[in-house]
């Protein structure tokens, strides 16, 4: 009974943790999604900080209790930590859980469950497993990861947040794993040994790419949207690694194989609940606004240094070669499809605005003011993103201007 006991309290304190940590990132600069800038900003939160802190604290809890007890059963408690993120995210922001928010939690919870108590996977002793099976296994799970993250970069807020963060849950599963093996390393060899291996560079590097994913899903979309996948993700990699690298195992009859497929669909149906929640569809037109800031902010930055390039180029007309007008060209082109970019944001920003507007009073109460507050935020953003557009555009008018005065260019559209 103390074993699972000790799962539900790091649950709990996982919970408060990840629950801190997205409320902080929500309110981060949105054009340092996907950045180490928002990894940088969020060091400097001392709320983040304590997230953080406590998500450690949490998970070394649960580490006691996994040595403790069996593996399999601990994490299947351990996976309500979703379901009281849930609940503490509502009355943190003082609202109602959702029927539908709570059915979709339990629902990820009990597939999550299901699978593996039916499987009951073991994920291996990790000793003396091969480089190259560790390179194949890992550079598999980095490179769905980094296929994940490409898709969510074009893709909106909320599915965006839940690709992100299934990706940064599958490196926390990778994460885990080499931290068994570096456990190992260190526990063989010394601390000298294991600055000698890969293994601890290894862990460094996974979790520090995990986290940038799942806060960057954090300050996409509302925690409904971005942490199921997390959870599922990250056991899901774990145990997939486990068999896979490690050498474990998991039953592979008829019926723990139904009841892990029925688990799965569970976890599915659990999964589209929570992202198509009202609480997360209800903020549509503010986190895509939010995220059409930071593209504007972003291709504001990329065009201040390509005006900035080209004016160099420019300066030197006289002295250009064939090869270099055709370069300088080519910046131009790139120069006005950056200006057309940012035109369209704007569009884009100004229509989200005002359907936010128009939908503010079917909104509850509580959530009217949260709109409220981040709407006076992204006012001000927008202000200068139309203030920097405007000096970027005289300075490409002026730019061409120069250019076509000193050589034969394309022109570019102020």
């Amino acid at each position: 009974m103390l074993v699972y006991l000790l799962a539900i309290v790091a649950a709990l304190i996982v919970a408060v943790g990840e629950v801190v940590q997205q409320r902080t990132a929500a309110n981060a600069p949105p054009e340092h999604n996907l950045s180490i800038r928002l990894l940088l900003w969020l060091v400097r939160q001392p709320r983040w900080l304590a997230g953080l802190v406590a998500s450690v604290a949490g998970n070394a809890v649960f580490a006691t209790a996994v040595g403790r007890g069996s593996v399999a059963l601990v994490e299947a408690v351990f996976v309500v930590r979703l379901l009281f993120a849930v609940v503490i995210a509502a009355l943190w922001g003082r609202r109602r859980v959702p029927a539908r928010d709570l059915l979709g939690s339990l629902g990820i919870t009990v597939g999550l469950v299901a699978f593996l108590l039916a499987g009951h996977p073991s994920k291996g002793s990790g000793s003396q497993v091969p480089d190259l099976r560790w390179l194949i296994g890992g550079s598999g799970v980095v490179l769905v990861a980094l296929v994940l993250t490409a898709v969510a970069r074009r893709s909106l807020p909320v599915p965006k947040a839940a690709m992100l963060g299934v990706g940064g849950g599958m490196l926390f599963g990778l994460q885990a794993s080499l931290t068994q093996s570096a456990l190992q390393v260190l526990h063989r060899e010394g601390v000298v040994g294991l600055l000698a291996t890969w293994n601890g560079y290894a862990v460094a590097a996974v979790a520090l790419l995990g986290m940038l994913l799942m806060q960057s899903a954090f300050e996409a979309a509302p925690l409904t949207a971005s942490y199921p996948g997390v959870v599922t993700a990250e056991l899901i990699s774990g145990v997939a690694i486990g068999i896979v690298v490690l050498g474990g195992s998991v039953r592979l009859a008829p019926t723990p194989l139904a009841i892990g497929i029925a688990g799965l669909l569970a976890m599915i149906a659990g999964v589209y609940l929570l992202t198509t929640s009202p609480f997360v569809t209800g903020q549509l037109d503010e986190l895509v606004r939010r995220q059409d800031v930071g593209m504007a902010l972003r291709v504001e930055q990329r065009l201040a240094r390509e005006i900035r390039r080209a004016d160099r180029t420019v300066a030197r007309a006289n002295r250009l070669s064939g090869g270099r007008r055709r370069r300088l060209e080519r910046e131009l082109a790139r120069i006005d499809a950056g200006i057309d970019r940012l035109c369209r944001l704007q569009d884009d920003i100004r229509l989200h605005r005002e359907a936010e507007q128009e939908r503010l009073h079917e909104l509850p109460q509580d959530q009217q003011r949260q709109v409220v507050d981040s709407h006076n935020t992204l006012i001000e953003q927008e202000r200068t993103i139309d203030e920097q557009a405007r000096r970027l555009q005289d300075q490409t008018a002026a730019l061409l201007e120069r250019a076509n005065h000193q050589a034969p260019t394309r022109s570019v559209r102020s």
